[in-house]
């Protein structure tokens, strides 16, 4: 059975996971050379910062001493380390393409039309070749078609179809969107200031690891509002905002908000603030209940197994705590231009963790390794069901 003392040795073991910076991080010129002009959400992955090196971590994890000293922690880990090397093996043997290490980066862009499904095109640079095209079209049965210089398949009307390029930058999305930009005619639409692209540009070029960028067109606005119904404070948004730009680095995040009054610039900036101060309180207040619970602990010492565990352990989980958060003193910016209705917002610190209790999000692994594990314990402990008689099968 898993218990405390296992929970603290995984949540240490993963102390090691996190954001890494990319060196080689996508320009905006190279995110939207086949970008769709008049998308409404635009959705940015940087996936080097955050694959290759965590998917390694966690491949050495069941290799750890701490974890090694475990036999049933071990056991869940190596469980499931090979369940996900499993589905990398199985992916890589059919595609060709190694999910931990072939993907770079990828940006979705999706423009709403109205009574039907979005549509959509997705752009990823990684080590790409045609003959991934001819693995997929083998693999689905689907329909493969060279185009230009590019290749793509096509599996069916309503799934998307997936190219790629003779720069070796794979596309997936509706079939005539690939073909479009798989043509040696395609060119790369502009992205100058103001435009759609031009605040993804901007986006992008600040690199980071996630980004949301929505301007939303006239037609998109009136279904999400007919969507929503009612006047409330989502609808007075989507009818006022420009641009709703949000942000995910290694070291913080950041959001910019293009309004179409000065009242409601007003607005968006107190409520900025209120958030960052949000964020700091979430940040202190985890830190300083843990510090308050396990400062008065040693008055129940001896008075349960669970909580003596937790008294001998009291320095693993203060260090579990600084590891997953910070103390609140991340630096914060709040920019706001009257002139251009723009708000632009920064919350910076040494790492994602310290600014946004994001780290938490690591532990959280526990829990699923546990959840899985229960399950499997309550599998094995079903007895198994008795083959029924058949009928008429008894002794005459």
């Amino acid at each position: 059975m898993f218990g405390f003392i296992e929970v603290i040795t995984l949540l240490l073991s993963l102390s090691g996971f996190g954001i890494q910076a990319n060196p080689k991080a996508p320009t905006a010129d190279q995110s939207l050379q086949y970008a769709m002009p008049d998308a409404d959400v635009v959705i940015h992955f940087d996936a080097a910062t955050v694959i290759p090196n965590n998917y390694k971590l966690l491949a050495a994890l069941p290799n750890k001493p701490e974890i090694k000293a475990s036999p049933e922690l071990s056991q869940v880990v190596r469980q499931v380390v090979g369940q996900l090397e499993g589905a990398r093996g199985l992916a890589k043997s059919a595609t060709g393409i190694d999910l931990s290490t072939d993907i770079n980066d990828a940006t979705l862009f999706v423009q709403i039309v109205p009574q039907k499904d979005p549509n959509f095109v997705a752009t990823v640079h990684g080590k790409f070749s045609t003959a991934v095209v001819d693995k997929i079209g083998k693999m689905t049965k689907g329909t493969v078609s060279k185009v230009g210089s590019g290749m793509m398949v096509e599996t069916g009307a309503t799934d998307p179809a997936i190219g790629v390029t003779k720069d070796g930058v794979m596309l997936a999305g509706n079939a005539n969107l690939v073909r479009d930009r798989l043509a040696d005619s395609w060119k790369a639409p502009g992205h100058g200031a103001g435009t759609n692209l031009g605040y993804a540009a901007d986006v992008i070029s600040a690199h980071p690891v996630y980004a949301l960028v929505l301007t939303m067109s006239a037609t998109a606005r009136k279904q999400a509002i007919q969507g929503i119904g009612g006047k409330n404070f989502l609808t007075d948004l989507i009818t006022r905002h420009k641009l709703l730009a949000f942000s995910v680095y290694p070291d913080g995040v950041g959001w910019t908000w293009i309004d179409n009054s000065k009242a409601g610039l007003d607005s968006m900036a107190m409520m900025s603030e209120g958030m960052l101060e949000l964020m700091k309180a979430g940040q202190i207040a985890p830190r300083a209940f843990a510090k308050v619970m396990l400062g008065g602990i040693d008055s129940y010492k001896g008075t349960n197994k669970q909580i003596d565990q937790v008294i001998a352990h009291k320095a693993d989980l203060l260090k579990i705590v600084d590891t997953y958060s910070g103390d609140g003193n991340f630096k914060t910016s709040v920019n706001k231009d009257a002139a251009k209705l723009r708000l632009d917002v920064r919350a910076t610190g040494k790492s994602l963790s310290e600014v946004m209790p994001a780290g938490l999000l690591l532990p959280g692994a526990a829990f699923f390794l546990f959840v899985g594990r229960s399950a499997d314990m309550k599998q094995d402990a079903m007895p198994a069901q008795q083959p029924k008689p058949a009928l008429g099968g008894g002794k005459k």
